[in-house]
């Protein structure tokens, strides 16, 4: 059985299998990157990605308060302090429609975190194979939730979650 729940913005239904376990999908920085800063690469997948989630496909839209930091400060430099790319980043994370769900850490996740990444870089071959202590995070919360897909543009959460 699947409930249907409607947000205060109206057009994005939100599934949550009964069996509770929320289906859904986690945003990464390079992904809001993509989707806020014209200039970026994956501007346009991006673009075509966030209406695709925002139709409630894949449930449920998550994301980090490490997630928001790491995008704020990489917008912040990436376009020389552009406050219009700012305000749309606060506006989509904090603003009226309020559909993402902000995971904050916690002493569980920190020590998954920790043994994430410290695993994943003991095997590292070379820096490029490296995983950010921020990405290391959005597995282990993405593991403690029940939550196997992400919505990133580069290969980093390969072999732990389903890239979409």
């Amino acid at each position: 059985m699947i409930y249907r729940y409607h947000l205060p913005v109206g057009l994005i239904k939100i599934f949550i299998p009964y069996r509770g376990r929320a289906m859904g999908v986690f945003l990464d920085s390079g992904f809001f990157l993509g989707l806020l800063h014209r200039k970026d690469t994956n501007y346009d997948s991006c673009k075509m990605k966030f209406k695709k989630i925002s139709s409630g496909e894949f449930g449920l839209i998550f994301t980090s308060s490490y997630v928001i930091s790491e995008t704020a400060t990489v917008i912040l430099l990436r376009t020389h302090n552009n406050p219009i790319t700012l305000n749309a980043f606060r506006e989509l994370i904090y603003g009226k429609k309020k559909f993402i769900r902000i995971f904050e850490s916690n002493p569980h996740i920190n020590t998954l975190s920790w043994e994430i990444f410290m695993n994943h870089n003991r095997k590292a071959k070379n820096k490029r194979n490296y995983l950010s202590f921020v990405d290391a995070s959005n597995i282990a919360i993405c593991r403690q939730n029940g939550i196997s897909n992400i919505l990133a543009v580069d290969g980093d959460f390969d072999g732990y979650l389903n890239r979409l």
